[in-house]
Formats: structure tokens, sequence, C-alpha cells
């Protein structure tokens, strides 16, 4: 769920005279410092990597306990690199794994170590190779049409015994069971999950589970204790997958900030499930819909992966893409849609355009929270879902100031390109209840945050002329928690019935409505309010468009005008700025619209 907004930099002069900057030091020795973890993208975190100089994180599997052959890599610049995303083969992995830290002194930017040319070697300190290891649990799939009543997992690592399990869709979150198949310790591949087709939904959730109860006996939910999901650090070994047409596109830099270069022309597409050959198009953005397209790339009938649009028309990217897919139904592998009447049209699933929007530019996402403690007494530990940079920078944690960004409490180091759950410690009783954490460049002595004390220093990322700044709620007293995702749940009671019998407010559809992100059109619908059905009213707020929202219970949104009230809804709490459950932070160049895909989708339908 997301929410997009702009920032205005009017209170930039302020900053430079109540700025607090805390000092940032750390131990420059290379190292890599690495978690068990679970993959679910191909993808393993390295927590922090320092290098002396251009490297690599080479990710090899195990072999009797040493590092074995090659798995993937990803490139490091210079100093402190932290939540490194490293790409790897998973279908050769291995449950034990190692990050090691290799130089780059051949051809900058090509791995070239082979063990006999001499280039690119791995990093020795104190006699020993810098390769700590590192235990996953792993589910490698893709999107795919279920066609055989089976869904095929290309690749799951476990560290014990285990089972696939499928489950449906319940509300965005693992629903019940529709499969499990037992995996081995290990590493196995096309892993086939059996089907049932009742209760079967568009989007699917693979979950590892172990196997602790009777040994080849799924029992998770029948059995106390047994057979549960697999859960490490926190992160929940589960996904979803879509068994109807998708694309998958993740926030990536095309437009940099200002004064920082020309656009880039190329945009990576992670894959695309199409039902006959279409086309993946990029729509730039014009007031918060489908704009003008920038670029496009063919696709087959089935799965795509790993494409690249290289035709983006520079001088229409917008900070906020729209990926669309669009079928062929003119002149085969000729792009129409918009100059021939009825070709190349979007494709619709459920009546909703396959489409939603990409950060593009320097961007945040933030997501409000209940911080967990910090390692020193009195700290707590701020999250950023993702940060966006078009260079090394910083993550500036600035304290409250009368609802304005006020002194910074902290700081962290950030890569160029996207960085994934960043966390900062900060003092609990300067954050308060609210922080505003702002994108910086990293530019005066790398890897010290000076801006506010060297004149020109590490200033901050301006996107369209706005400062990459918005608030974060350090508290989700105004928003409801997500449902629990174990699958053997039973139901629970609905938050409308009871508050109905208090007297409290609820509200009934005139017709169905969607159930938004957000408060706001543009913001996607995460479901629908039934004709007939009623929820729970927890908050409003008036949005964008002037229209008064109901927050419901289960943190979405719905317009006022399309919903009949009951109860007292005259002390609803006004939901405060950055209450949403995901809130992005995506400063855009709005571009007048010549083309009009149906990318909207009306409040009510019946």
């Amino acid at each position: 769920m997301q929410r997009r907004f702009l920032f205005l930099s009017v209170f930039l002069c302020l900053l430079f005279g109540l700025l607090v900057v805390p000092a940032f030091a750390q131990t420059a020795t290379p190292s890599v410092s690495v978690s068990d973890q679970v993959v679910l993208n191909g993808k393993a975190i390295i927590d922090s990597v320092y290098s002396a100089g251009q490297g690599w994180v080479v990710i090899h599997i195990d072999n009797n306990g040493q590092p074995g052959r090659v798995a993937g890599f990803a490139a490091v610049a210079p100093g402190w690199t932290y939540n490194l995303e490293v790409p790897f083969d998973a279908t050769m992995s291995t449950p034990t794994l190692y990050a090691m830290l290799h130089v780059d002194d051949g051809t900058v930017g090509k791995y070239e170590f082979d063990g006999q040319s001499g280039l690119d070697n791995p990093v020795i300190v104190d006699g020993k190779v810098v390769t700590p290891a590192f235990k996953i649990d792993s589910i490698r799939a893709y999107d795919q049409f279920v066609t055989t009543n089976q869904f095929v997992a290309a690749a799951v690592t476990a560290q014990v015994d285990g089972w696939l399990v499928i489950h449906s869709d319940k509300n965005g979150a693992p629903g019940p069971v529709l499969g499990e198949e037992r995996v081995l310790a290990g590493t196995s591949t096309n892993v086939a999950v059996d089907l049932q087709t009742d209760g079967r939904t568009e989007v699917l959730w693979p979950m590892l589970h172990v196997d602790t109860g009777t040994a080849g006996q799924y029992e998770f939910g029948t059995v106390a204790g047994a057979d549960a999901p697999v859960v490490t650090r926190g992160v929940l070994a589960a996904a979803p997958f879509w068994t109807v047409p998708h694309v998958r596109v993740a926030n990536q830099v095309i437009v940099r900030g200002d004064n920082q270069g020309a656009p880039n022309t190329s945009l990576q597409v992670e894959s695309a499930l199409s039902q006959g050959p279409g086309w993946v198009v990029i729509h730039t953005d014009a007031n918060n819909a489908p704009g003008p397209v920038a670029g496009y790339v063919a696709v087959k009938d089935g799965l795509n992966t790993d494409l690249t649009i290289d035709n983006l028309d520079a001088n229409k990217v917008t900070p906020v893409l729209w990926p669309m897919l669009h079928v062929d139904t003119g002149v085969q592998g000729q792009y129409e849609f918009g100059t021939v009447q009825g070709a190349d049209s979007p494709v619709t699933v459920d009546g909703n355009v396959v489409t939603f929007p990409i950060n593009a530019a320097p961007s945040l996402v933030l997501k409000a929270q209940d911080p967990l403690p910090g390692e020193a007494t009195g700290t707590i530990r701020v999250r950023v879902d993702e940060a966006l940079s078009d260079g090394a920078g910083w993550l500036a944690i600035h304290q409250n100031n009368n609802g304005q960004p006020g002194p910074v409490i902290g700081t962290a180091l950030l890569h160029p390109g996207s960085n994934k759950n960043v966390v900062v410690e900060v003092d609990a009783a300067k954050a308060g209840q609210q922080v505003f954490p702002m994108l910086h460049y990293d530019t005066g002595v790398i890897g010290t945050y000076e801006f506010g004390t060297v004149q020109g220093a590490d200033s901050p990322v301006f996107v369209s002329k706005q400062v990459v700044v918005a608030p974060l709620l350090l508290s989700t007293t105004a928003v409801p928690a997500p449902a629990a995702t174990a699958a053997a749940t039973p139901e629970p009671t609905t938050a409308a019935s009871t508050a109905s019998s208090t007297g409290a407010c609820t509200v009934t559809p005139k017709a169905t409505a969607n159930r938004r992100s957000g408060p706001g059109t543009t913001f996607p619908p995460k479901g629908q309010l039934v004709f007939g059905q009623t929820a729970a009213v927890t908050g409003q707020t008036k949005g964008a468009d002037g229209f008064n929202w109901f927050q419901l219970d289960d943190g979405s949104f719905v317009r006022s005008d399309v919903v009949t009230t009951s109860g007292d809804c005259t002390t609803l709490t006004t939901v405060p700025a950055g209450a949403g459950i995901v809130e992005t932070v995506a400063p855009a160049t709005v571009a007048p619209a010549t083309v009009a895909p149906p990318a909207a989708t009306p409040e009510t339908t019946g």
C-alpha cells in the first residue's frame, strides 16, 4: 500500500541553523558482515561491506566447509556499503553460502577473477581471505500460469527437511493451504506442488515450513508446534506470486537528482507474464496516472525474464513511471497503441489495467512503525524500507521541529541504487513519535556526514526542485496492525460487527466500492467493499482531491461520498500525515497526458 506526496523545500534554509551533527566513525579495515537470512527473490543481502577501492562481493556455494563455486557477485564502491543485494543462482545454491570480498583491479565493472590472470583477487586481511559464511532458507519461483494444477518453484533451499506449502491469498497475506510437497535439507530444483482447485486465488503464496512432527506428514495447524513456517530475523519464508498476467519492475534511478546529469535511457524489467505476445510499455506520470509513452519492449507468450527497455525517451521520462502490460494485436512486432484504433491495448485483469507506479528518481519508501530498541540505552531503531539514491549518499533522520525537519539525530551511509531496510539508531527522546528521513549526497569527506558544518558538503537531494524528505510516524497507534500470516489461524470476528453493536462509526457502500491504499483515487485498490457489507471506521482524513476519506479497520481508505455511515462518526480521529501503511516520497514532474490508457478505476461499481 503506497502513498505518494511531495514536500516543498521552503524550510531548507532553517536546517543549517538547527542541525546537530552526530559523529560518524568506522574502522577502515576491509570487511564483510552478513547474517543468516530468508531469500525470496534470488538476492542475498549483505549487511555491510568496507572496501579500500573498487571491489566485488562474490557469493560462493559451500564445498565441504570451504568456499566452492561462484554463484553470483555484485560490485561495491570504495568505502562503506550497506544492505547490498547480491543476485545469485538459486538452483546451484547450498544451505550455507560464503560472501567473499575481492578487489576490482582489472577492467572496472567486469568480474575477471579466474585464479590465473591475477585480476580481481580476493582481499586478504591478517593472512585470511575476507569471506564470512551465512545460512539461508530460500524459495526461488516465478509468476506462472497454472495450467496443470501444479505450482512449480525453480529451486528451494532448506536448512532442514521441510515442506513447500502453497497458500491461497487472503487480503494480501497467506490464506488457506492449497497443497504441499516435502523437500529435503539442501537444494531441490523444479519442485512441483499439486494444487486443489477449491479456494484457489489469482495470487498464490509459496511458503517454506520445517518438518518437525511425524516425518513426512504435514501437520501444521492440526498438531501443536508441528511443521511451523520458517522465520529468520523476523522474515517469513513466503512471498506472493501471480497466476494471471503480471509485470515486475523494481524502483530504479532513471531521472537523476537536480543538476546530477541527464536521465538514463535504459530500464530493467524483472519479469513479465503475458497471455500471448505483447508489450511492456513504460508510461510517464501525468497527474498521478499513466501518461505519454516513454519506451517499450516486446514480450513473448508466457514468462519473460530479465528484460531491458533501452529506448526510453530522455525528454519524456518523469520521476515516477508506470510500467504497463499491453497485448500485441495489430501488426505483430509493431507497437501501435494510440496510433491505430483498437491495436495493442492495455491488458486488464478483473477489470483493472496491469500497471502500477515505480519510483524512477531518488526517493524514500517509508512505513509507520513501532521501532525496536537500539543497542545503546535509551535509543531506538528507525527503519526506512527503501532509499533510492543516484549516488553515494546519506539517509539523515531529522528531529521533528513543529511539523518540519529539525536537527539531525542519526545518519546511515547509502550506496548508489536501491538501499533496502535501512536502519538508523537514534535517541528515543529526541525522536518522539515522528521524525523526518531525508536523502543527502556524500560529497565532502567520503564517509563523514558534514552537512551544516562544511560549506557545500553533503547537501540534500533535490528532485524537481524539491527535497526528498517526508514525515515518518513512529507509532502505529493510528494504523491497524496487519493480519497474522500463519496459515492455520481461525476466522476472526469482524471488527465491523463489533463496532456496530457498540455504536461506533461504520460504513456501508452505496454500491461495490474500492478499498484503496491511501486517501485518493491515484492509490491502487487493495480490495473492495461489497454492496451490503459493513466495515468499521478508525479515522478520517482529507485527500489531495478535496474529498473526505475514511480509514477502515484494515488500514485501507474509502471515499466518504460512496458510502453510507452508521453509528457515531462525529468524533473520528483525524489520521495524521504519514499514518498510511506504506508511504512513498517520490517528487514528480507532471507532464500533460497525450495517451489516456484506462488506468483509473471508479469508486463504485454495480
